[in-house]
């Protein structure tokens, strides 16, 4: 689960059914002596969802029997991880998402405008029932200026909008059906990939798609190939694991490198969401990797990099080396400087790079010059955290770290080139002025 997500503690139904007397017949107690609900009953789950929406995000809704309703804390972990996504690499005053399969229920556009008041969505769906309740449901909860719901052909583009936009979008979500086709369902209802205490009351056009969702999504792969920077990130979620290795190995065929990974558990039920991008803006590791040993060989590579310095006397040593080491790399600026609350003893830098001017064949002199006098974008920008940390062997014990993270830039071999100099100088500097154990 996101770490930000209110649910991470399972809600007390007995305070939820007191403020939300709906939910009340369906609330009882436990073996263990809790309040809860029955899951299976979908009567109950839609109360659980409405409740959830109208006490903790002052949002109504309204679904048909037979159309998704959709799981709050589930959905919210996706609008998270996007939450992240947008603060690290979108710079804009105001956010313009895409919603590809908004339901009935529009309910990522509705719970993302909840708590984002500068984002704007259009949200697209293929079914007319569900266009029209996801219509009334954003009516009903005043945000016409801010969510558009479009119906699209089911044989033209995905991202419709996209292509006919004369703006440029800063992401696009979606929830794809999972299942290429009813015998899929039933064979994933064998193995509980619903859940042993979950009941599913959608419909075949939401839960089905030709060739499934690793097809679907490789069908907005394709158009993205050709939109490209119209929108910064490209996301979708995924039900099954295995749909992953199929679509890394088509960013892998056409040289996209720029890519995430992530992953929602809450409770019973497993997820997982997957990005890319054409920009250069780049996610650090707790965005866009996880630790998940059997998806190890297709995460995308590290986009922070650790540096350790057991033998430096303090983190405040170690920044005032650093600092040294920066001064003397010509074409390298620090931005800014920032203290982070994370981590207690640490101190950031946001460093500029103009032009590579420390790698061995720059300093030979091999490189061409790369950067024109009115020229702005670096050709690397990355934070660099100094950091000490009490070793879990003793308190006494002080180890100091550099974190070197990505934050933009198209080659990587300049990131990393950079990390290994800056390092390296560090060290010699520690060294001559005796600040080195």
């Amino acid at each position: 689960m996101h770490p930000r997500n209110p649910y991470n503690e399972p809600p007390d139904f007995a305070e939820l059914a007191r403020r939300y007397p709906l939910l009340r017949p369906h609330v009882f107690i436990n073996h263990t002596g809790s309040s809860t609900i029955n899951f299976k009953s979908l009567p109950a789950q839609r109360r659980l969802t409405e409740a959830l929406l109208r006490l903790d995000y002052g949002l109504s809704l309204t679904l048909p029997d037979d159309r998704l309703c959709p799981p709050v804390p589930n959905r919210l972990n996706y609008v998270l991880w996007l939450q992240d996504i947008v603060k690290t690499t979108c710079g804009s005053a105001t956010i313009r998402g895409l919603d590809i399969g908004t339901g009935a229920s529009v309910i990522y556009p509705l719970l993302a405008c909840g708590i984002e008041h500068t984002w704007n969505f259009v949200a697209t769906d293929i079914d007319e029932r569900s266009v029209q309740f996801a219509k009334q449901n954003v009516s009903q909860n005043s945000m016409d200026s801010r969510i558009v719901v479009e119906r699209v052909e089911a044989d033209g583009p995905i991202l419709q909008p996209l292509h006919t936009s004369l703006m440029d979008f800063d992401f696009t979500m979606c929830n794809p059906p999972f299942y290429s086709s009813v015998e899929d369902v039933s064979r994933s209802a064998e193995f509980k990939e619903f859940g042993p205490n979950a009941i599913c009351s959608g419909a075949e056009v939401e839960m089905i798609t030709p060739g499934g969702e690793a097809y679907f999504v490789a069908r907005i792969f394709s158009e993205s190939l050709q939109l490209r920077t119209k929108c910064r990130w490209y996301t979708s979620m995924l039900g099954k694991m295995s749909s992953i290795p199929n679509i890394v190995s088509l960013f892998r065929e056409h040289s996209v490198d720029n890519y995430a990974i992530t992953e929602f558990i809450q409770g019973q039920t497993r997820r997982w969401a997957i990005g890319w991008s054409f920009q250069d803006a780049r996610l650090p590791d707790t965005f866009a990797r996880i630790s998940n040993p059997t998806l190890q060989n297709i995460m995308p590579s590290r986009n922070t990099l650790h540096h350790a310095f057991p033998g430096a006397r303090s983190a405040d040593i170690l920044t005032s080396a650093l600092r040294n080491v920066l001064a003397l790399i010509k074409g390298v600026t620090v931005a800014s400087s920032a203290t982070p609350v994370v981590h207690d003893h640490s101190s950031t830098m946001l460093v500029h790079a103009r032009s590579n001017t420390w790698s061995r064949a720059a300093r030979r002199g091999k490189l061409p010059e790369i950067v024109c006098a009115g020229q702005e974008l670096p050709v690397l920008r990355c934070s660099v955290e100094c950091r000490e940390r009490s070793s879990f062997h003793t308190s006494n014990d002080i180890a100091c770290e550099l974190l070197f993270t990505w934050v933009e830039g198209k080659d990587r071999l300049i990131f990393e080139s950079f990390a290994s100099h800056v390092s390296r100088k560090v060290i010699s500097t520690l060294q001559e002025s005796g600040d080195i154990i």
